[in-house]
């Protein structure tokens, strides 16, 4: 009998079986749930389901492989290969992947609460209706990436590339996203109340119908970008450019206007409105008559503040409502 507790895996407990039935069910138990080479070798393998919770995968090489639903919380992926790999509804809570690269993977609706992300690449990944809250994500790579209607309240995306991102719906309330890059990117109808977003790079972005309430985002570049309907009450956009800059039916009420510089940009409603490329976004298209009749209105400025170096559109009346320093 000893010959045959001697197969059992180190980590499992040697309690004496009589019945080489239940010594085979014992030894089928404690097999370890990953595939001879892997890792580091576990490109293309498939792992739906599997519970690898708090495992050394660091360099592993898991390109392409089906991880739909494995429970990998708390697990080193620390450098690991990443990319194309199918991670939808994974559980990564507490993961540590730092320096991963997750290009173009499959991350869907996967809990990465608290997840250590910093300096990962993420380009062009599917974080559609991810939990990112906790999670830390400074300097990671994330153009491209998919991001609509993520969890991501109070994150730390500071310094970070979100270039070309999609964003739209996404809750990012009191995040940090000061000095990101996220030129081009889709953030309508996200919530970005309270959130942190100075000197930041938000050029062509898409803004329509978003919740900046209460935001920061002194320094901020919105040359080009598009704000219709957006919520701006309270934002401080001291020193902001805002050039050319999309605005009709936006709630200035209260912003900082301090320096701000809104040469050329759209505050007057005229029929027909023309607002460039975001005729193309969803929050924008899918609007019925009714639901576009409140917006249709110039920006509202009651209770904004400007002062001397504050940049107007030429021939723009300075509103009365508006209060100068």
């Amino acid at each position: 009998m000893n010959r045959f507790l001697t197969l059992l895996p180190a980590p499992c407990t040697l309690i004496p079986i009589y019945g080489l039935c239940l010594l085979a069910a014992l030894l089928s138990a404690c097999a370890s749930p990953l595939p001879a080479g892997c890792p580091p070798r576990c490109g293309d393998t498939n792992l739906a389901g599997k519970v690898l919770i708090g495992l050394n995968l660091s360099k592993a090489i898991l390109a392409e492989a089906n991880l739909t639903k494995a429970n990998l919380s708390g697990a080193d992926l620390q450098g690991a290969d990443l990319s194309g790999a199918i991670l939808a509804e994974a559980n990564l809570r507490d993961a540590k992947l730092a320096g991963a690269t997750l290009i173009g993977a499959d991350l869907q609706k996967a809990n990465l609460g608290n997840a250590d992300l910093q300096k990962a690449n993420l380009s062009g990944a599917n974080l559609q209706g991810a939990n990112l809250t906790g999670a830390k994500l400074q300097g990671a790579m994330l153009g491209n990436a998919d991001l609509r209607d993520a969890l991501m309240n109070g994150i730390d995306l500071s310094g970070s590339n979100l270039g070309a991102a999609n964003l739209s719906g996404a809750r990012l309330s009191a995040a940090n996203l000061n000095d990101s890059n996220l030129s081009g990117d889709n953030l309508s109808g996200a919530d970005l109340s309270g959130a942190l977003v100075m000197n930041s790079n938000l050029a062509g972005a898409w803004l329509n119908l978003t919740n900046l309430g209460g935001a920061n985002m002194t320094g901020a570049n919105l040359n080009g970008a598009s704000l219709y309907g957006a919520t701006m009450a309270g934002t401080n956009l001291n020193k902001a450019r805002l050039r050319g800059a999309m605005l009709v039916g936006a709630y200035l009420n209260g912003a900082d206007l301090r320096g701000a510089d809104l040469t050329g940009a759209m505050l007057v409603y005229a029929e027909p409105l023309y607002i460039g490329d975001s005729a193309l976004d969803p929050k924008i298209s899918t609007l019925n008559a009714a639901k576009r009749a409140p917006l249709n209105r110039n920006a509202d400025f009651k209770g904004a503040r400007y002062d001397k170096n504050t940049v107007w559109p030429d021939g723009f009346p300075i509103p009365p409502e508006a209060n100068s320093d």
